[in-house]
């Protein structure tokens, strides 16, 4: 069982070495909206911030409204081939569109693109 001083010797290395991984932000109050007040004593340990800088609050992450969205490889692919077969299906349907207003010009004799084959 660790002493008092072990612990509080602990503890102090603990900190530090979270510091070091996340180090203070500076603060500027002047540019805080004047609804948010500064957090209570009592409400400090709800509040944490990651080595990137991120807020969390309660342990859960604080949502930052507008920022990139983080996305592992195979998310990124993944979307990447949704975004390439969209495009598929994009031209697939102009082109299925454009082949029947021929086939409809042709049949109705409208003016049409293409030359109308021979009946």
């Amino acid at each position: 069982m660790e002493t008092d001083h072990e612990r509080v010797a602990r503890q102090n290395a603990e900190r530090e070495y979270e510091l070091k991984r996340a180090p203070l932000q500076e603060i500027d109050k002047t540019r805080w909206p004047r609804n948010v007040r500064s957090i209570s004593i009592k409400e400090i340990d709800g509040l944490g911030i990651d080595n990137e800088g991120r807020l969390h609050w309660n342990g859960k992450p604080v949502e930052i409204i507008g920022r990139r969205v983080d996305l592992t490889r195979g998310q990124s692919l993944i979307a990447i081939v949704v975004a390439v077969f969209t495009v598929i299906a994009g031209i697939g349907a102009a082109a299925q569109g454009w082949a029947a207003y021929h086939d409809w010009a042709c049949k109705n004799k409208q003016r049409s693109l293409l030359s109308c084959p021979s009946n």
